[in-house]
């Protein structure tokens, strides 16, 4: 339940039919008395192209409007030109845009053949104009998930919400929650030989037909059949479980979302958006996929850092063997989940001189070691996602990651001296360049046409050039509440990349960092133990100076 604001109206206006803001807002305060009306003008000259060029000159200046969508994030949108909205047309049948748009012409606002109408009868429209998304291309980071999806490693990522006894929680409030996360009631669509992999809308669907209630008493096995079940392909990019009956009066939601519609900072964003007190939560800004384009992330420490991490990730090569690589033969999943005390961990971490995260991979990498899973081997090479956002894409849908391979040290040490080790290892490649240099290969595979494109993302993202996909990830300190009851636990859930039996996430929740394993069945006994020694592990050396 998303804290109300007022509405956001960019109002945008050529030079040869300027729009007076003041004008504007007055009529706009009679729809929406707290609108918030922001003013912008396009140059859009005649001298920009050849006579006969609309074509380029709509396209041109439908990428210059989503620019300045991105950056303004409006509600709606009132357009002064033909030209302004011939490139917001463009924009929802190419680029997906939702937002609701409508044509003013200030200059003939009682013309009675006017396809806009005067201002007060366009803004009534407007308010009562629904969002309606178009199909859009999947950016290259996203098709990824696309290609790389198959029915025995269906490419799902969510999270669990445990609530405590309170108000009651409904299926109507589920699918508020899932109607609100950006592109979830759409479908993925695969590429073929000439199109490439899309979201596409699906019109008419409700978004209560994607949640579903179950009574029972114990959490573990319905998180286990959830996940278990990839969404139904062609029809739905995400669901929803909205679970009762638990011990104490709990709640749990479940929730799973196909990984092409963002990575984890998408989905923190689109869930807390919907709480009770996100207008106080940093997190809690819904996000939406760019129209405008998200330039090339790659390049934003410069090109002598990303060719530097090229360098990195060339000389890196095969992984080494671990006992969980090896073919995912089905979509059955075992889920192992753990609540560690955030202050311990942070403290510990502070002790050793490391972040929370390099402490939590030192951890991962002893529990491996001490449950004799390293056999002989000297390293275990987890593949950390890293943020590449920029200032500006904080806001933005899709996963604008970089995947960062880390050689975990797992022989014979000490756990001070294996935290030493992580950290040095992680901070040598994220800052030189490795996160920029892999969302720049990446990118770069999305100009090969479709079919290269599908077979480069399933060579480059499987077993053999890592052992498991890891990642820890920030999140809200402070309680969060949803529909009155208290989101006490969050838990990640990550998918399993072809040829991996493994895959865990780490999550900031409240006082807690919660921990969330993902197995296939043969290897179900082995995130468990992994998980059991994370946690002893810490409860050994808490309170521990190095």
């Amino acid at each position: 339940m998303r804290t109300p604001t007022a509405p956001r109206l960019l109002v945008v206006s050529c030079p040869d039919a300027p729009a007076s803001p003041v004008r504007v807002r007055q009529a706009a305060e009679h729809v929406w008395p707290t609108v918030d009306v922001v003013g912008e003008r396009v140059d859009v000259p005649a001298t920009w192209l050849p006579t006969g060029a609309a074509a380029t000159r709509t396209a041109r200046t439908a990428r210059t409007l989503g620019r300045l969508l991105d950056r303004v994030r409006p509600d709606l949108v009132l357009v002064t030109g033909p030209v302004l909205a011939d490139a917001l047309g463009l924009l929802h049948r190419h680029r997906g845009l939702a937002l609701p748009f409508a044509l003013w012409d200030p200059d003939e606002p009682t013309d009675p053949t006017s396809t806009s109408g005067d201002l007060d009868t366009v803004l009534r429209r407007l308010a009562h104009t629904p969002p309606r998304p178009g199909p859009r291309r999947l950016p290259a980071s996203d098709a990824l998930f696309a290609h790389v999806d198959t029915p025995a490693a269906p490419q799902h990522v969510g999270t669990v919400l445990l609530f405590d006894a309170g108000p009651d929680l409904t299926a109507e409030h589920a699918a508020g929650m899932l109607a609100g996360i950006p592109g979830a009631l759409g479908r993925i669509t695969a590429a073929t030989a000439t199109r490439a992999a899309r979201w596409v809308p699906v019109r008419g669907r409700d978004a209560a037909s994607g949640v579903e209630v179950v009574s029972s008493p114990e959490l573990g096995p319905q998180v286990d059949a959830f996940f278990s079940e990839p969404l139904r392909a062609g029809c739905a990019a995400g669901a929803m479980r909205l679970v009762t009956g638990l011990p104490d009066g709990r709640r749990a939601l479940l929730v799973k979302l196909h990984h092409a519609l963002g990575d984890g900072m998408t989905v923190l964003q689109a869930l807390l958006s919907d709480t009770d007190d996100a207008g106080r939560l940093s997190w809690s800004s819904r996000p939406a996929p760019a129209v405008g384009g998200t330039g090339v992330p790659g390049l934003r420490a410069g090109a002598g850092t990303a060719l530097a991490g090229l360098r990195r990730l060339a000389a890196g090569g095969r992984a080494p063997a671990a006992p969980t690589d090896g073919p995912v033969t089905t979509a059955r999943r075992h889920h192992a989940l753990a609540l560690l005390p955030g202050r311990a961990v942070r403290t510990r971490a502070n002790a050793l001189g490391a972040s929370a995260a390099e402490f939590l991979l030192g951890v991962f990498a002893q529990a491996w070691h001490e449950t004799g899973l390293a056999g002989r081997a000297e390293r275990f090479r987890l593949m950390v996602p890293w943020s590449v956002r920029g200032t500006g894409d904080l806001r933005t849908a899709g996963n604008q990651t970089g995947a960062v391979p880390v050689d975990l040290p797992v022989g014979p040490m000490p756990l001070p001296g294996r935290v030493e080790r992580v950290a040095a290892e992680l901070r040598s490649r994220t800052g030189g360049g490795v996160p920029e240099a892999a969302s720049l290969v990446v990118q770069a595979l999305g100009a090969l046409p479709p079919p290269a494109h599908r077979a480069a993302a399933r060579l480059m993202y499987r077993g053999g050039w890592f052992n498991a996909v890891g990642t820890v990830m920030p999140g809200p300190r402070r309680e969060v509440r949803w529909h009155g009851a208290v989101m006490s636990v969050a838990y990640p859930v990550l998918s399993l990349a072809p040829g991996t039996g493994l895959a865990w996430g780490a999550l900031t929740w409240g006082p807690w960092i919660t921990l969330g394993l993902t197995a296939t069945p043969e290897w179900g006994g082995v995130a468990d133990a992994v998980t059991d020694r994370m946690s002893a592990l810490l409860a050994e050396h808490a309170g521990q100076r190095s």
